[in-house]
């Protein structure tokens, strides 16, 4: 799975990636929740080293450490990820599949150590079972059923979470819903991007990017929450048989945002695997959310032009991104959406617009 954890690259409070070795992760999870690990399996990670952890009694569990430079830093990123545990938990307690952190020794979601002259943060929580929806392969129908099931869960986790205590801090980062044009303008810019990315893939951005931007003030006046902010195909789990989701993983996105980020992201990751007909798949997402939550006739435009935007983010991001440890990641992601940009830049706004009406606005009014 991909876990962008914290930040911007650059952020100051942006954990310090630990790098740890398969073997010190078997050891720390001992030593910090008395876990007796048979073996342990490395899972990508921008921030973080994260790995499964298969232990001897045939259970699994999902393990995440992160670096601190100081002890400032490491009482704010554990304020930062004991609210991230807190999340999950609010949102079992209405349904939703959310692995639930494994409290340490010492009490607490969040165990802090000395690890070779460094400050390790720590947490440990269920493995969900299930497969990664990227890799998914259904029937058509069966694919249908499940992009409506993740709209019905996106639109429950935002309802779930509306009670819910804010963070402590105002949180930003790269993936943030309201700055996608600036972030991917940004990247843009890069060296990177310029020899990677052609004119042509460029316009296609431009043209999805002026879309969203014309939105921009419905996006700042509609309803305002917390939000996952990135359920996106490897974070949310299915079974391989029926399609039916089994897990939604990884807070370390979560947010103050608009509340349709919440599916217009969903609807975003969902129309990668289904090349044929991305529109039917947003609108699978949206039928599927708006069965939980009403969304106005602006919020649904907002939803799809977000969603491209989303994409692009995503195509542009991993582009620049194509070298160091996350490559093979960046390249899949790469693979799989840029076609899709491409499909949307063609389709007018319009076209998107009134499939998701169609089907959608005010199903839960």
């Amino acid at each position: 799975m991909k876990t962008s954890d914290f930040a911007t690259v650059g952020d100051r409070s942006a954990p310090v990636p630990p790098h740890l070795e398969l073997r010190q992760v078997a050891r720390i999870a001992a030593s910090t929740h008395g876990l007796d690990v048979r073996s342990a399996s490395a899972l990508g990670g921008e921030w973080a080293s994260n790995a499964r952890l298969d232990l001897s009694d045939g259970t699994s569990r999902m393990f995440k450490a992160v670096g601190a430079r100081d002890a400032h830093h490491a009482e704010q990123l554990r304020a930062r990820l004991e609210w991230r545990s807190s999340l999950a938990r609010t949102a079992a307690t209405v349904g939703i599949p959310a692995a639930l952190p494994e409290p340490c020794l010492v009490g607490g979601d969040v165990a802090i150590l000395e690890h070779d002259d460094s400050t390790l943060l720590v947490v440990v929580s269920e493995w969900m079972p299930g497969i990664p929806f990227a890799e998914y392969r259904p029937t058509p129908l069966n694919a249908a059923s499940t992009r409506r099931e993740i709209g019905r869960a996106a639109a429950a986790m935002v309802e779930a979470l509306s009670g819910h205590p804010g963070s402590q801090e105002d949180i930003q980062h790269e993936w943030a819903f309201e700055t996608m044009p600036e972030t991917i303008r940004g990247a843009l810019g890069t060296d990177a991007a310029r020899t990677r990315i052609s004119e042509t893939d460029r316009s296609c951005v431009e043209r999805l990017i002026s879309r969203f931007e014309g939105l921009h003030e419905v996006v700042l006046a509609a309803p305002h929450g917390l939000t996952h902010h990135d359920f996106n195909d490897f974070n949310l789990l299915v079974d391989p048989e029926t399609g039916h989701l089994t897990g939604v993983v990884d807070f370390d996105d979560a947010r103050l945002a608009p509340l349709m980020s919440e599916v217009s992201i969903a609807a975003a990751y969902a129309m990668l695997g289904a090349d044929a007909d991305p529109l039917a798949a947003l609108s699978d997402v949206v039928d599927g959310a708006s069965e939980v939550r009403a969304w106005s006739d602006d919020e649904v435009s907002a939803i799809f032009a977000g969603a491209a935007v989303r994409l692009c983010l995503n195509a542009v991001v991993w582009t620049v991104r194509s070298e160091g440890h996350n490559a093979s990641y960046g390249a899949a992601r790469m693979a799989r959406t840029w076609p899709i940009v491409r499909l949307l830049a063609a389709t007018g706004v319009e076209d998107g617009t009134e499939v998701v009406h169609g089907t959608s606005a005010g199903r839960a009014e």
